[in-house]
């Protein structure tokens, strides 16, 4: 059996211009009656990566098995190659209603999951179709680094990103890697050179930086990620702030 994408009111479309950030999303997606802010965030999540993977994305997806014997909605839904991958935003935990969306997909041949938990499982007690679903392989658990067991590493580890890109010389080294790579000779000419090893092996040892085999310096894929991430959220800061200004001095 196979399940299918079917066309409803409720189910909306996600493009890559929606999860350009949070805020874009959550107005052109309003938050579902009966859902929590947390809950909408997941989705954000679960569409950035579905998308990131090149495919077609939607939110509260009808899917019927091809023999109508059964039909379930998921949270959001990825469709590429005629493989489906269904995701169950599951803030508050592995429930009965994911058991039985699990038993239908159990029986299709086209279908993954994705279960998106926001905290670690004190000690999940799975429903049997979870459980054979996660033998298969049918079925993984990503959980969110929020919370948990695994806040306390991922708070840590983005402080010291931003401490690390929060320097300006740094920036000024790493701003201009986004178009072209960058010599020492380079940097040298507008910073000083006393600065640029000690900055070098900073960005280096945290794998921003990779050295090519001219020598030059480029942004390893993490970096280009983490300094496009970084450049938007000041950016957006900066325009927030801004805002908030003008209408204080409007208020005034």
């Amino acid at each position: 059996m196979i399940l299918q994408l079917t066309q409803t009111a409720e189910m909306q479309r996600v493009s890559p211009q929606d999860i350009l950030d949070y805020k874009t999303f959550a107005r052109k997606h309003q938050t579902p009656a009966g859902k929590n802010e947390l809950k909408q965030f997941e989705r954000f999540h679960a569409a950035r990566n579905l998308i990131s993977q090149e495919m077609d994305t939607y939110l509260d997806a009808k899917l019927t098995l091809n023999d109508h014997s059964s039909t379930i909605i998921v949270d959001v839904c990825g469709v590429k190659n005629k493989t489906l991958t269904a995701v169950f935003c599951q803030t508050a935990g592995i429930d009965e209603s994911l058991a039985k969306s699990l038993e239908t997909i159990n029986k299709s041949h086209n279908t993954n999951v994705i279960i998106l938990l926001s905290r670690e499982l004190d000690e999940p007690t799975l429903k049997e179709p979870v459980r054979i679903a996660l033998e298969r392989g049918k079925a993984t658990m990503e959980v969110l680094g929020w919370f948990g067991d695994t806040f306390q590493e991922t708070f840590r580890e983005t402080l010291g990103l931003i401490e690390l890109l929060g320097n300006e010389t740094r920036m000024r080294m790493l701003a201009p890697l986004l178009e072209r790579s960058g010599a020492k000779r380079d940097y040298r000419t507008r910073i000083n050179p006393k600065l640029v090893y000690h900055n070098i092996s900073a960005l280096s040892d945290a794998g921003l930086l990779d050295e090519n085999i001219e020598g030059a310096y480029e942004l390893s894929q993490f970096g280009r990620t983490i300094l496009a991430e970084f450049i938007t959220f000041l950016e957006k800061t900066r325009k927030t702030l801004d805002e908030s200004r003008a209408r204080e001095v409007k208020n005034d």
